[in-house]
Parts: structure tokens; sequence; C-alpha cells
């Protein structure tokens, strides 16, 4: 891994134009930036008449926004991990569609994360606003949280990574705290063809969208149905006790978080969607043995399963 402290605002935002790969936004409300890049995932995309290699790397861009008085106060502190597709086309591969189709992978994917990186900086912003003001405003009354030495506004990402055939799920774990008993804690997903470097949504997997929501919408209910019936002493966490509408939600799985593992397809309900924030999120995986009818050969191919 390697680690680059970084003072100039100037000399950041070149580096991530060049190092990084010409990155869309960083935080103008930032006093210091600091940036860790890692690789995490290299392997090979091949299509009809075309094959490259990828190497899928994060890069980790930290800073902090102080008050503008002569306290120098820390007020926010944000982390913002974003992921980066390199290609190369191997020595003995001189095509121009190798080249071609590296490079469109590549865009798109990174213009996919791009978008992400640019909506978290125009939230970091206004965060940073909410702070100055709220430290300007209530700052100096002794029960105010800036009394506390080391209380600040945070605003955090980070990512996981799980690949199965030619499918790359990424998972964002997002985090976001402006005071209270606890920071607002969630995930989100999306999923990408290797090959072509873009999401897929489920209905890109399946010949029966409707099939397939019926037979995850059931599993769901199954596994939720399967919880409310356990006594209190066989669930070493406690019980969780879903709201009364949790059918409903379940009902609509596609416009939750989505995510595969070596398990199977977990359907991941925040926090607050079918139990209170005590019980934390709740996910849910179903089979693959149990997915598979449903997918058509696109689906099946993406995820190794022909």
């Amino acid at each position: 891994m390697k680690k680059l402290r970084i003072v100039s605002m100037l000399l950041v935002l070149t580096l991530l134009m060049t190092a990084c790969g010409a990155f869309a936004a960083v935080p103008k409300s930032a006093d210091h930036l600091d940036m860790e890049e890692e690789s995490v995932l290299k392997g090979t995309a091949e299509t009809d008449g075309s094959r490259w290699d990828y190497e899928i790397t994060t890069y980790t861009v930290t800073g902090e926004h102080c008050a503008r008085d002569d306290s120098g106060r820390v007020l926010i502190r944000h982390s913002y991990q974003i992921p980066r597709m390199k290609v190369s086309v191997p020595e003995d591969d001189r095509r121009d569609q190798s080249k071609a189709d590296a490079k469109a992978a590549a865009d798109a994917f990174n213009g996919f994360f791009e978008e992400k990186l640019q909506d978290e900086v125009e939230w970091f912003e206004e965060m940073a606003a909410v702070a100055e003001e709220d430290y300007k405003t209530v700052g100096h009354q002794e029960d105010s949280l800036w009394q506390q030495e080391d209380f600040c506004y945070s605003d955090e990402t980070g990512l996981e990574f799980w690949t199965g055939g030619i499918l790359l799920c990424v998972t964002t774990v997002n985090s976001s705290f402006t005071g209270g008993a606890h920071p607002n804690v969630w995930r989100s997903t999306a999923n990408f063809d290797l090959r072509t470097g873009r999401e897929i949504a489920m209905k890109d997997l399946t010949g029966d969208v409707d099939r397939l929501q019926q037979t995850v919408e059931q599993e769901l209910l199954r596994q939720v149905e399967t919880l409310r019936a356990l006594p209190d002493e066989e669930s070493a966490e406690g019980k969780v006790h879903f709201f009364e509408d949790y059918a409903e939600t379940l009902d609509n799985w596609m416009e939750r978080s989505v995510a595969f593992c070596d398990e199977g397809m977990q359907v991941i309900f925040g926090v607050y969607d079918i139990a209170p924030y005590a019980a934390g999120e709740q996910v849910f995986t179903i089979p693959y043995e149990m997915l598979t009818p449903c997918l058509n050969r696109y689906g099946k191919t993406l995820l190794g399963l022909n």
C-alpha cells in the first residue's frame, strides 16, 4: 500500500488528475487531503475478438474542514474510498478491437464512480457549511457537543468487493455523523460486467422478471417468518421484532441493495427498513440453486453458473 501526505490543494488536484485517472471532484472546503492507494483485484477480460488485463485499485482520500476562526477547530472529517479500473492489452495482442474494448470498459466503470464521488463531495460541502454554522451558533455554549475535544462531524465511505464468473459486486459502506446517539450507517451496492465495465440490473439477468421477483419474495418471507417464530432464548443476539408492514417492504426487494457472495444473492434491508435501528440491517441470502432456474443465459454466464 502507498500513502501520500498532501498539504497543497493544488498538488492534490494534480495528483488526482494523473495517478488516479482524472477524478472529477475533490472537496473544495477541505483544509488538507491524504491519499492511500491499494490494488485489490486483478484479472483478464475476454470477449469475441478481444482480450485485455484489468486491475481494480482503490484510492482512499481523507481530509478535514476546520473552523475559519482563530481556533482552527476541526469541524468535519471525511474519508472516501474510490475504485478505479486500469486496463492493459497484453504484449502479444495488438488488435485495435482489444484496445477499444479495454478503454470502453475502464471508461464505463470509472465514469460510474466519478459520479458517485461527485455526490459525496457535494454532500461533504453541505455538511461542512452546516457544521460551520452550528459551531458558530452554539459552539461556545457549555452544554454544546462542540465543547467535547474530540467531537466533530464525519462522512465516510468504504468498499467491499466480490467477484464470481465475470461479475464484480462492489458494496459501498456509508457512515455519516452529525451528533446524536449514533452515526447513520447504510450499504449500497452496484454490480458490473467486467467485460464492459457497465452496471447491470436484476432484470438483465433474467428472461422472466415476474418469476424472479416472486421466487425471491417468497424465500424472503419464509426466512423472516422463521426468524419471527424463534423463541427468544434461541437467538444469540436477541429476537428481531419486525415492523408490521414488513411483507410490503419485502415485496419491493428489487429496490433495495442486492449483492452477491459465494453462497448466493444477498438482499440487504437497511436500518429502519423492516426492523428498528437496534436490530441493525437485515441481510437475507438466496441460494444459487434457488436462483439459477430464474436466470437467463447471460445471468448464468455472469455468475459462472453454466
